[in-house]
Order: C-alpha cells, then structure tokens, then sequence
C-alpha cells in the first residue's frame, strides 16, 4: 500500500481550486472611471465636532448624505424613492441620528446613523393639507390646515407616537406656500396687500406679530436659530428677524446672501456672501444686534479656475482662533449647483460641481493630432486635401516644409530627454496632452447639465477640463413627452480639419420668447468667440446637412414652425450640390407626424420644402418615443448564414424610424404600439400591439433589429421585446435601397419576448467603427448594475426546439444576467439617465459614458481584442525565439554554404 505524505495532500488540494473572476485586479481602475454626485442641495448641517468632522445634506434628487468636511468626499450616501414619495421635507441632526421626513401624502420618519448612515428607526403614517415640518423640544411638529384652522400637533421622533399638545390659529394670513415660509418654529406670510404676519407655532395666538414692512417676495434664511425673513420688493431685500418678540428690520445688499449663526446665548453673527464678478467671492461678518463688523470674517478673494453667479450660505459654523479671533466656515451654493466650503475669511476648502448629477445631453469629440503630425500631414498636404488650399505643393515648398518637422521633432526630443518638458504620460489632462492618441481611445466628454452648464470632461481620468454656463444666453428645450428640460447638441466640424477648429453647436430657447437661440463654441477648450444667434423664428428639428461647406462644416438644415427650412450657417456656399434631404416632424401630444423634402442648393440660398405625407394617430394616442439608427453605424454583414449555406438577407433601410406610441383603453388600461416607418414615403411598414403595457419603456434601432422593453402590467415583471426584419433569401436592392416608386416590398419581421429579471433605467447597444465586432445591449439597472448583454440571447431566431442553425441558443424566456457581465463590478450606479457609447479607432474597442447620479466610464470588447496584444503577452518569450530563429538560421547558413564548399572540391 502506498502511502501519501499530508503535505503531498494538501498540494494536491489546492491546484483542484479554480479561482474565477470579472476583472484581474491590476485592471480595476485602469480603463475605467466612477464619480458619485448628490444633487442640488436642500437642506444641509454643519457638524466640527472632534470625531466626526462632517457635512450632512440632503438634495432636491431625494439623497440624503455626509461629506467629509475636510475633504468633501462621500462619507456615505442613501438614495430614497424617486418622485415625491422621497422628497425631503425636513432633515434635522441630533449627535447621534439624523432625522429626516420625506414623502407627501404619505410622511416617512427615518433616523440615520451619523456614523455609517445605517437606518436605526422609520415610522410612516398619512397625512393631508401640510405646510410645514419642524422639530422643537425634541417632537415633531406638523403644520396643516383645516376647517379654516391652522393647526400643528406633535409626534414624537422615534416612535411615532402622537403627542398631546395641538395648537390650533386662524387661517386669513395664509394666502398659499410661495407666499408662506417656516423660520426656527415661526411661520411668516405675506397678506393680500403684501404685509408681513410672523406667527410663533409653539404657543399662543397672542403671539402674532404684525411687522410693518410690505414686499412681494418672502424666504426664510436657512438654518437660521431664531426667526429670519428675507422680504423682497421689487429690488430691496430686507432681513427680518424676531427677537424677544419683536420684529427687527435691516436691509440688505441686493446680491448679497445672508446666514445668521448663534455666536453666544443672546448674541448672533449675520454672515453674508456676494460675487460682484463671476470668479469672485466677497464675504462679510457682523454682529446682528448691533451690527458691529467683524474684521476677520471680511474678505475678498478670486478663484481663476472657478465660475460663481449668485452665492448663497446653505449652512455654517462659527468659533474662535487660538488668537481669540473669530473664524467661519460657511457651506455655499450656487446657481450653477456648485457646492463649495468656504473657511472664512477667504480661501476655499474644496469645491463640488453637483451639476453633473443631471446630464441632459452628452456629444464624444476626438482630439485634434498634436503640432508635429499636424506638420507632417501639411508636409505632403495637397489641394484635393482637407488642408487650407493655399498649401504649396511645389518642391520647394516641401523641402522647406519637412526641414521645419524635422526640427520640431529634433527640438522636442532634446527637450523631452533633458528634462526641460514634460512627457506625455505625465501630463495627462493638461493641454499639451490633448492630442489624438493612436487608437482613438483619448477624446473629450462634452456634457451639458440642467443647471444650464457645460462641462468638458477628459474621458481617461475624468478630469474637468472646461466648464462653460449659459447664463444670459437662453433657456432649455421642454420634453413634451416626461417634462424634463432637453437640449439638441451638434458637432458641426471635428478636430479633422486642421485648418479649422472644432466647433459645436447647441440649440436653445430665448429668455423672453419662444424663437431659438444658436450657441456654437469649440468643444476642446469650451471658447464659444461670443458666437450667439438670435433666430427670429422657432426651430422644431433640426437635421445634420452630409454636404460639407466651403469652410469644412457641416451645415444645418433648422425647420422652424411655420415648415420653412434655415442653413445654419447661412450664405456659404457648399462643396457640392446635396442630395434631397427628408425630414420629418412628431408632435408627441396630438400624435401628428409630418414628412418633408427640403431641396438646398449648392449657393445655400434659397431653400425649398415640401410636404409629402401625413400620419395623423388617433386621439387620445401619444408619441411617446422615437428610435433611429445611430449616424455613425456601418453594417458590415449584408446577410446571416443559415445551416444549409443559404443566405439569409438583412432588410437594410436607413430611412426607417420606430415610433411608440402609448393608448389609454378601457380594457387594457393602456396599449403600446411599435410602428415602422419610412419617413421618406411615409409609409408604415410594420405595426404590433403590446397590452396593459406601462412605463418604464426604452427603445433603441441599430442595423435591421429592434428592441423594446417595457413592464407588463398584467405580469408585474420586465419584458423585452426583439425583432429582425429580413428581405428573404434574394435582396430586394442589389445596388442601392430606394424608398420611393413601388419597390418597397414588405420584410419578413421575427420576433420573440424575453423576461428581464429586474428594473430597466436605460438600454444601448454597443457601436464600432466598421461594424465588425459583434452587437452587445448594455443595460442598466435599478439595482445599480450595468450589464452586458450579448445580442445572441435576445435575438428572436432562438430555436424552441432543437438548434437549427449553427451558433444558435435554444429559447428560454428569461435573460441571464450573470456576475461576470456587470462591467461596472461593485461600482453600483444609481438613478441612469442614459448611456452614450461611440467607436475608437479600433475595431473592437467601444466607448461607453454612463451618467446620472453616478458618472461612469468604461471600455468594451464585445469580440474581445482581437485586433490588439493582450496585456500579459509574453514580450520577452518572443523576443528570444525571435533571436534564436535568427542566430541558427545564420549559423546554418554558413554550414551549409561550408558542406556544399567541401561538396565541390571533391
């Protein structure tokens, strides 16, 4: 009998484990980025205290969270319920809990631990007609309306308990919320006439003061430990606050933003900021009683790299300095949503751009090639280029042309090798290296936010480039469909065209009337050269010209309502003579679609148009989503292989467009209709109904297949629908597909439905430069995932029975979502707004930005890389074979040159 040593068993033991996982843990981080965001802030605290250290806020996107206030890094974050049902009515601190109070109808008390922001307490219950929360003596107070009454009864905090003590005071001072606000327990309303009437909620009516004072405007000062009023009449701010039951007026700066913090027992500091320019920050202190300044808390300080309109104090601190002066660090907001600490008097201790919490839209841009290539590309320049066509083609020319790159490159070789600039990996982010890499993996995130900023985002590291803010130049588009702000972005010139710069263009809405204002800015160092157009009439599409102009631009065709069609921009003669360009216009509320060709000469003058069909869905049917196929899609494969060897063609038509549309049914509760148009003949091509079906609904079109998902009502789950629509065994246009003259033959549509496992908040498909690399469907999901989907599970010939094509995976009704296609691994992204992805220069390289609460960025290889080494390749292995290869080759070279020398002398 053989005997086996312990230690051979142990061995043995452990090279039978298998060790799997999604990422090696060297690539963590290093082709992908995350950046968590709160929000607009609320409501917010100030905490100094010696272990804790913190900044607790909560925002208007319904998140509740502590910063560190050293550093403002997340210390943690809770999101609750979307909509009302989380808003945050009231936040309020105690040394061990924060307490908040969120919902409308139906008030969620939660208490968070200050530490870790675990949940210790909730309590729920139904309220109606309530104005305002408050916390006084440790119980929460509930201010309401009824029978004519305003009343206020008590719980307490932790359990829910209703307390004994209601008060109960007459309603004829309140005339509505913007016109009533709560200060430290006292409510304050301006009447009919505009007179203000402060009542203290904790006690008797007796208590009324009647402040003679009169304005149009009312806002309570935050945070404020004793009764403080902003009243505004027309440009006038007045600060009232009570004291020892009697009301005390100052008036304030018209820009300034006041702050008012409990110094003593009966004394307080009133803090104010302004910015008189927007990279300036002028803080003020003084004493409130007396109104005694205070030197310390005085100051003026600019901040180059930091754009600041309308500061306001959302919370501070206040304590003395070893020199027994007083110091302040006040926590501000602005009207571009920017966070800041301020640590007063005067240096700023870190700064947040919580904008970005709500991208509307996003454009990639590729960078410009650095001055060497760009040398190198104007040294064999020709006037067929794209170059300036004043480029000298002449010998001489050239050869003076090359000694000038050659000493460029000479000069920055010394330079790089002496030390005297910097290399280029360690620059990243910084403006030398804002040039095209080679894969085209380096590009600029150009981000536009609700709060009317533009940001330029450095997509390898997310750095902030640029930022730019639309103040004073117009105001968002209004999504028809969900309300929420919109705002079209078009990349007129890319940085190929060395002549020229890059230049993009936004679309927006005047501040005073309905008619578009066009802001064009060069997207790689946000300069907008103050190019802003007043339209005189009001655009509703807009629609990329392919022709480009004299100037290398890609111009505009604007349709505006009246279904006239504008060249922007306008009086520049175009390259060639364009195409007929069809356009078609959707009104999502009377569910009107309306097609157009528009006839542009190649003068760029006068434009015709004309319209050739109508689709008119009946009442009460809505337009509620529009899927078109990206610009910058290649189809590769005309056709699919099948197992005979027969060919299976694609119905290719790049001018169909999927339209939803959502029905109220007496016996469906709703229908959701898919239709297939062809918006050059207008044409409906395919229709299919889907019952008691509800939002959530996404819809994304690529090559000839579809998607669409949406929540069953009747089902309770998540369904997502596909369908491929192919021309049959022969093509039904071998040369060039034409939507006009009787040709257009009907395609075959497969189709099937798939149950998702979960909560869909946005669905894209991955796109590559050819079209080559297989199609995968990212998805992301409530729960925080972002999974990658290969097409092959979702397309609609899965076999029910026994595969009869190769490749092909039997049908199963529910998706798979394994671990290891959650390219986001534990870097859980909430509340997605939407996925953006666009092709590198390589084949199998997809780029994808995911944004809403979370900012995410990413790589993908559906196919894997196969047109690149893999990292851990053996480079030295090879290098030896190489070598050897090479040394035995020579040497049995000269052997046998030797034999057959020794062969001919015999």
């Amino acid at each position: 009998m053989v005997k086996i040593k312990p230690m051979n068993i142990l061995f043995i033991f452990l090279s039978s484990l298998y060790f799997a996982h999604g990422l090696y843990e060297d690539q963590v981080g290093k082709f992908d980025w995350k950046q968590s965001f709160l929000g607009e802030i609320k409501f917010s605290s100030i905490d100094v205290d010696v272990t804790s250290k913190r900044v607790y806020v909560a925002t208007k996107q319904n998140v509740v969270a502590s910063l560190a206030i050293d550093t403002g890094d997340i210390v943690w974050r809770q999101i609750l319920e979307k909509g009302s049902d989380g808003d945050v009515q009231l936040i309020h601190p105690t040394k061990s809990k924060i307490v908040t109070v969120t919902g409308t109808n139906v008030i969620k008390v939660r208490g968070w631990d200050v530490k870790n922001g675990y949940l210790n307490f909730e309590w729920s219950a139904e309220v109606n007609d309530v104005l305002y929360w408050f916390v006084y003596n440790g119980l929460l107070h509930k201010v309401y309306t009824s029978d004519n009454l305003i009343a206020v009864d008590t719980y307490y905090l932790e359990t829910g308990t209703k307390g004994k003590a209601t008060f109960t005071f007459p309603a004829h001072t309140f005339t509505g919320y913007d016109r009533c606000v709560m200060s430290a327990a006292s409510l304050a309303c301006l009447d009919v006439v505009g007179k203000l009437n402060i009542i203290t909620m904790t006690k008797a009516y007796k208590d009324q003061i009647n402040v003679d004072i009169q304005g149009n405007q009312i806002k309570a000062v935050p945070g404020s430990p004793i009764p403080a009023f902003i009243v505004k009449d027309k440009n006038i701010k007045k600060l009232v606050y009570v004291k020892n039951n009697s009301a005390h007026i100052k008036t304030l700066s018209k820009t300034a933003s006041p702050f008012i913090y409990t110094y003593m027992a009966d004394r307080h500091i009133l803090l104010q900021v302004s910015s008189p320019a927007q990279n300036t920050v002028v803080t003020e202190g003084s004493i409130l009683e007396d109104s005694t300044a205070i030197e310390s808390l005085s100051s003026k300080e600019s901040f180059d790299s930091l754009k600041i309109i309308d500061p306001s104090v959302s919370s501070a601190f206040c304590g003395r300095s070893k020199a027994n002066t007083v110091n302040c660090v006040a926590l501000v907001t602005t009207r571009d949503q920017t966070l800041m600490l301020l640590k007063m008097p005067g240096s700023m201790k870190w700064h947040r751009e919580e904008s970005l919490s709500d991208i509307i839209s996003v454009e990639m841009i590729d960078l410009p090639v650095s001055d060497i290539e760009a040398a190198i590309e104007k040294e064999f320049g020709n006037k067929d280029s794209f170059l300036d066509h004043d480029v000298s083609t002449s010998p001489i020319g050239m050869f003076v042309r090359r000694l000038h790159s050659q000493v460029q490159q000479l000069q920055t070789l010394f330079a790089t090798v002496l030390g005297l600039i910097e290399s280029p990996s360690e620059t990243t982010g910084t403006k030398s290296n804002l040039v095209r890499d080679q894969f085209g993996l380096h590009k600029i995130i150009v981000a536009v936010t609700s709060a009317g900023k533009v940001f330029g985002i450095d997509n390898l590291k997310g750095e902030i480039l640029w930022s730019m803010l639309l103040s004073g130049v117009g105001k968002f588009y209004t999504n028809p469909v969900n309300g929420s702000p919109t705002v079209p972005i078009y990349l007129q010139r890319n940085s190929k065209h060395l002549s020229y710069p890059p230049m993009c263009t936004l679309l927006l809405k005047n501040e005073n009337s309905e008619n578009t204002v066009l802001l064009t800015f060069n997207p790689i160092n946000g300069e907008s050269q103050d190019v802003i157009k007043q339209l005189q009439y009001r655009v509703v599409q807009a629609v990329s010209l392919q022709v480009l102009n004299v100037e290398s631009v890609r111009s505009l065709i604007l349709f505006d309502n009246n279904n006239i069609a504008h060249l922007y921009p306008e009086n520049i003669q175009l390259s060639s003579k364009p195409s007929p360009v069809y356009i078609y216009v959707a009104n999502p509320t009377d569910g009107v679609l309306r097609g157009f060709t528009v006839d542009v000469p190649i003068s760029g003058k006068d434009i015709t148009t004309k319209e050739v069909w109508k689709i008119n869905f009946s009442s009460p049917t809505r337009v509620i989503a529009i899927g078109s196929k990206d610009a910058m899609e290649h189809v590769h494969s005309q056709g699919r292989v099948m197992s005979d060897r027969s060919v299976l063609y694609k119905y290719i038509n790049p001018n169909m467009v999927a339209v939803l549309t959502l029905t109220p049914d007496t016996t469906h509760k709703s229908v959701l209709t898919l239709h297939l148009l062809d918006t050059v003949s207008g044409i409906i091509i395919y229709s299919v109904a889907h019952n008691r079906a509800t939002h959530p609904i996404h819809l994304i079109h690529s090559e000839n297949w579809l998607l669409c998902s949406y929540y069953n009502d009747k089902n309770r789950r998540t369904e997502i629908t596909s369908y491929e629509l192919y021309d049959g065994n022969q093509m039904s246009n071998t040369t060039e597909f034409s939507s006009v003259g009787g040709s257009l033959i009907p395609p075959i549509v497969e189709k099937q439905a798939y149950i998702f496992p979960g909560f869909l908040q946005a669905m894209k498909p991955t796109i590559t430069e050819k079209g080559i690399t297989s199609k995968h469907i990212l998805m992301s999901t409530t729960s925080g995932h972002l999974l990658e989907v290969p097409w092959t599970f979702l397309d609609p010939r899965r076999p029910l029975g026994e595969p009869k094509e190769e490749g092909a995976i039997p049908y199963v009704p529910e998706l798979p979502t394994p671990t290891e296609s959650m390219i986001n691994y534990n870097k859980s992204l909430m509340r997605v707004q939407g996925i953006y992805t666009t092709p590198s220069s390589l084949e199998s390289t997809c780029l994808v930005f995911v944004y809403g609460l979370d900012l995410f960025y990413t790589r993908v290889a559906p196919s894997k890389t196969f047109d690149v080494l893999k990292e851990d390749f053996d480079y030295m292995v090879i290098i030896i074979v190489t070598t050897v290869l090479l040394v035995s080759a020579y040497v049995t070279k000269n052997l046998a040159s030797q034999k057959a020398l020794k062969q001919a002398w015999k």
